[in-house]
């Protein structure tokens, strides 16, 4: 790595992960979770969510993991809140992954990957997600801008949710399932970057069955965003039965298990830790 490159997400995470915990926890600030706060649905009521979830978690996450859909809905205004949050959870030192899920071709892709990784991007973030229906190839500019921003493009490669079993097992001509393909195809782009940078991680949920522990191995030592843990169904010991061997690729993530403990900040900072501390643990394999 040249004098001028910044470290790389997955180095800052490995840091961060063993100094608090490797927990992501994700923000999702829904119509419903608004007015269960006794928030009014509106920009100002999102910004007052952000910064009672900003207020508990302090420097005690690894990782933040704000969901662009539920900021966008509210327009301009909504994104400035988005903006500010990044902002006030990296001034804690915490990283923050930008849930958007963008897929495309060409300069729309581009133009994409310039709206959140780098220091002249609207959002700088330490990483995002995206999608591969286009193809891989669609992203290889994506995960470069990432490289050379110290960020981390997570690509969805196996799903919790249902509905994308059929798609992510559909098997190509060579005879691989599509995620085993798009595993291959991470893992491969990870060993170009060089050792130790990873600007491709992938999303694995944390519910999925045994049956996809091949997948993870294809992966190689890509970083592994893991939702689903609490309300989805999922477990710490899911992790460990899913991920063994992996403990410290992964980062595990969850959403409505901690924010339904709100609108109190003392109450989402005890679920924030009712988190961290079994986090830390399976990261050092215990």
């Amino acid at each position: 790595m040249s004098s001028t490159t910044p470290p790389s997400f997955a180095q800052r995470f490995a840091r961060l992960a063993d100094e608090r915990s490797p927990f992501c926890l994700g923000v999702d600030p829904s119509r419903d979770l608004l007015t269960r706060w006794g928030l009014p649905d509106t920009a100002q009521g999102l910004s007052d969510f952000c910064e009672r979830i900003a207020e508990a978690a302090g420097d005690s996450v690894a990782v933040v993991k704000p969901q662009s859909a539920f900021f966008e809905r509210h327009g301009p205004a909504g994104l400035q809140v988005l903006q500010k949050l990044m902002k006030r959870f990296q001034a804690a030192g915490s990283l923050a992954l930008l849930d958007v899920k963008r897929g495309d071709i060409g300069s729309t892709m581009d133009a994409y990957a310039e709206s959140v990784f780098g220091p002249d991007s609207a959002y700088q973030a330490d990483a995002a997600t995206f999608t591969a229906y286009l193809g891989l190839g669609a992203l290889v500019k994506t995960m470069e801008r990432a490289r050379v921003s110290g960020a981390c493009a997570f690509l969805v490669v196996r799903s919790s949710n249902p509905e994308g079993t059929s798609l992510q097992k559909s098997k190509g001509e060579d005879g691989r399932t599509v995620a085993e393909a798009l595993a291959d195809g991470l893992r491969e782009l990870n060993e170009k970057a060089g050792p130790g940078v990873l600007p491709a991680g992938a999303v694995m949920g944390a519910t999925l069955p045994d049956s996809d522990r091949g997948v993870i191995e294809r992966l190689g030592g890509a970083l592994l965003l893991t939702p689903g843990i609490g309300a989805q169904g999922a477990g710490f010991d899911d992790l460990k039965r899913l991920f063994v061997g992996r403990e410290a690729q992964v980062i595990p993530t969850a959403t409505r298990s901690v924010l339904e403990a709100g609108p109190e900040v003392a109450s989402l900072r005890a679920a924030i830790l009712r988190h961290v501390e079994p986090a830390r643990r399976f990261r050092a394999g215990a």
